[in-house]
């Protein structure tokens, strides 16, 4: 009978989950703070993985190296994803469109886990368009000064810009759900990445490389060890969103 009975109620759960998915990604292009943040990172990769490559013709006027835009590209990533995420998890609380969002689905969980894969489609997405206008402009770049495109990306620089991408995006969930104010999840995560993490570096014997969120970017990238990767995906990663789950499951909607 119990068996039944989740079979029947399945169906009924994908269905929610799909309408408040849609729902959720049509928010992204119908916000204005997300749609902002959308076109702003965007328009900064493209400009950030450009201007490493012009660098790099100015240096060797001869060729123009397609791996050095999108490596380029990959360290504003590690800024602007978490941004995007947080919007995505967190402009609602701030605004009425709270209300109608738990109005046209009571069910908090399926909200939660709407908006956090939204963040992860946008994002990886963005990445992938960034990437190519990236690409597309560098070899522009090359045509109009007369040098050679070195087509030199190789699968390893591809993977440690999306590995980059997710553990960005997963953290914007994090900070974004924990604290569901736009504003004080993006100040935490600039103060993380440029302030806290270059502090742990200064204690003694290593310690406080345990704790650095990049020790799970080194991780991805083959330059970290994997014990430390996990200490500091549990502290700023799964804290933080098993905090925002629960404040998503228990907080007031007003």
């Amino acid at each position: 009978m119990t068996s039944l009975i989740l079979a029947d109620n399945l169906p009924q759960t994908s269905g929610r989950f799909g309408r408040s998915l849609r729902a959720e990604l049509r928010n992204v292009r119908t916000t204005r703070g997300t749609r902002w943040a959308l076109g702003l990172t965007a328009a900064l990769w493209v400009v950030v993985g450009v201007g490493v490559a012009v660098i790099a013709l100015l240096v060797d006027a001869e060729s123009v190296s397609i791996s050095g835009a999108l490596l380029g590209m990959g360290a504003a990533v590690t800024v602007f994803v978490p941004i995007l995420a947080i919007f995505i998890m967190a402009a609602d609380w701030q605004s009425r469109d709270v209300l109608t969002t738990f109005a046209l689905e009571p069910r908090r969980h399926i909200v939660f886990l709407a908006k956090a894969l939204t963040a992860v489609v946008v994002c990886t997405v963005l990445v992938a368009v960034a990437a190519v206008l990236a690409v597309v402009f560098t070899a522009g770049l090359a045509f109009a000064a007369s040098a050679t495109i070195v087509w030199n990306a190789d699968a390893e620089s591809i993977a440690v810009l999306l590995w980059s991408a997710a553990v960005g995006t997963v953290s914007g969930v994090a900070y974004g759900a924990a604290t569901q104010r736009v504003a004080i999840a993006i100040v935490f995560s600039l103060v993380q990445g440029f302030v806290i993490d270059p502090l742990l570096m200064l204690i003694p014997h290593g310690i406080g490389s345990w704790f650095r969120l990049t020790a799970i970017t080194d991780a991805g990238s083959g330059t970290g060890g994997i014990g430390p990767a996990l200490t500091a995906g549990l502290l700023w990663l799964v804290v933080p969103l098993a905090i925002g789950f629960a404040r998503n499951q228990r907080a007031d909607v007003q």
